[in-house]
């Protein structure tokens, strides 16, 4: 084991060497070194993201060094920016730290391409107008950038994930065993028959693989059913009782393992309407040159499912099955006809990926043959995530949804309408709720703030009582480290899904009120 992968060994169990390489590949900008902002980053340097750019023109105050944990005495009336790159590149020497003590808005104006050279932008503590520029030119860029944009209002907490499209091949649901039992291929049918069910040897007998037996005892329903599976509750249960009445003891836990699979292999092998929805996409059906390796992919698997459409129509075997009592040579078998049949399986579908790319006059090894791979074992659980922009949130909001979410008793969503309005109050006075010289005389104001936002959605404005606005203005905008640090663990968990595109991402609004330890996603 190298020193590297000693130093990562946890992580890499998580996602893998793709996953590590995906996130040292990765230039991380942080626009503004608030408590959280800083969180966020320590959350993406201590696991080794390659090189991070911090962009803040402030410099350090009291008020920093008391809500942020990395911004120490020392810095007091420094640039912000450079400390927190400072601090932050010390965690690990891996990453490389880089700082800009300028505006971010400044920064665009000079160069708007600035942004491009990063993989992911994260900003914390900046106003909406500024979330919307850069939100904006996030979106549009010839690689779409992904944005999360995180604030923390005293004992409130916001993460909004901005990006047009996330695709997530390694989705890491639970199980990936695929074993077929209702439409086995033919060298998995012949190993099942291979057994001798009447052999007088117990050892022998008690470790058939459990596979086996639910294989012989199919076979014999399909026969006896017009070829048809056991459908409902009860054929399912007849099912088990005829396993359990080849039990020759109650120590067969081969045949347990059979009997407590049983609804599970009932159940149609056929493929899920999530990928069919994928298989129908305008981008699946309409490939260019420019197209991402995803929907290439997606493409060969749906030309593979089509071409064997006459034999079921399956999607690429995962080539993975369960642990089970077995014979070590018996499981040994049973998972090398598994893995044979799913390598035959990925070379179908690499042929077809060969002849799409050279139809679309890119060179065949455009995708490596371990990312086909990959995909085919994943194909059952691929996901698409489309976002809403910024925009389309401020412009276009779920009015039926929101009033859904707000009649919920103890919404959390009426912090997100306290948050929106917040925003409000920035614009009608230069500052945020609780910042003046008399926090209660700004109660009254917001509160105003919060009824036309609800009016405007055609919402009670008793939904939101006074109290709530009241708690507001008495946070004061102030940053609480624990909140911060919370908020910077879950905001930069999203990120690395992110960036290795692996589990998946929220969509697209997490709220997390600290008052009450309630969290909850909205998808605004």
């Amino acid at each position: 084991m190298d020193a590297k992968t000693q130093k990562y060994d946890r992580q890499l169990r998580l996602w893998g060497s793709g996953g590590q390489q995906a996130l040292e590949s990765a230039h991380i900008l942080l626009i503004n070194a608030s408590a959280v902002g800083c969180e966020i980053l320590k959350n993406l340097v201590l696991p080794g993201i390659g090189q991070f750019t911090v962009v803040d023109q402030g410099t350090v105050t009291q008020s920093d060094i008391g809500s942020n944990f990395f911004l120490d005495a020392d810095s007091l009336g420094k640039s912000r920016a450079e400390r927190a790159a400072e601090l932050l590149g010390e965690l690990n020497e891996d990453v490389s730290g880089h700082w800009v003590a300028k505006d971010i808005l400044s920064l665009l104006t000079e160069n708007p391409s600035f942004l491009s050279q990063f993989s992911m932008v994260i900003a914390s503590d900046i106003t909406r107008q500024t979330a919307e520029k850069v939100s904006s030119l996030c979106w549009t860029n010839l690689n779409a950038i992904p944005f999360v944009w995180v604030k923390t209002v005293g004992l409130l907490g916001t993460a909004r994930v901005i990006l047009p499209e996330h695709v997530i091949v390694e989705t890491h649901p639970d199980n990936v065993a695929d074993i077929r039992i209702d439409s086995p291929f033919p060298e998995l049918s012949n190993y099942a028959k291979s057994f001798d069910f009447n052999t007088q040897d117990t050892l022998e007998f008690g470790h058939i693989p459990y596979v086996a037996i639910l294989l012989k005892y199919m076979d014999e329903w399909k026969q006896e059913h017009d070829g048809k599976i056991p459908g409902t509750y009860a054929e399912k249960n007849q099912l088990k009782a005829n396993i359990r009445s080849g039990m020759r003891s109650g120590d067969d836990e081969n045949f347990d393992e059979a009997i407590n699979s049983v609804l599970r292999s009932c159940q149609p092998t056929v493929v899920p309407n999530a990928i069919k929805a994928i298989f129908s996409d305008p981008k699946c059906e309409t490939l260019t040159a420019e197209s991402s390796s995803f929907w290439i992919l997606a493409r060969a698997v749906r030309d593979f499912v089509n071409d064997h459409g006459k034999s079921g129509g399956l999607l690429p075997l995962s080539g993975t099955i369960p642990d089970m009592k077995a014979q070590t040579d018996s499981y040994v078998t049973l998972q090398s006809i598994y893995k044979t049949k799913a390598k035959k399986d990925v070379q179908e579908v690499s042929n077809l990926v060969y002849i799409i790319l050279e139809s679309l006059g890119l060179a065949p090894g455009s995708i490596a043959s371990e990312e086909i791979e990959t995909f085919c074992k994943y194909s059952a659980f691929l996901k698409v995530i489309r976002y809403r922009s910024l925009e389309e949130e401020y412009t276009l909001p779920k009015t039926k949804q929101i009033a859904s979410w707000l009649s919920e008793e103890d919404s959390a969503f009426a912090q997100y309408v306290l948050l929106r309005a917040s925003d409000s109050f920035f614009d009608d006075h230069g500052r945020y709720p609780g910042e003046g010289n008399d926090w209660e005389e700004d109660v009254d104001h917001l509160h105003a703030n919060v009824a036309t936002l609800l009016q405007s959605w055609g919402i009670d404005t008793e939904v939101i009582s006074k109290d709530q606005t009241h708690e507001i203005c008495r946070f004061g905008k102030g940053a609480i480290h624990n909140i911060a640090s919370f908020m910077g663990g879950v905001a930069s968990q999203e990120v690395i899904k992110l960036i290795t595109h692996q589990y998946i991402p929220m969509d697209n609004t997490f709220i997390f009120d600290g008052a009450r330890s309630v969290t909850a996603v909205f998808a605004v």
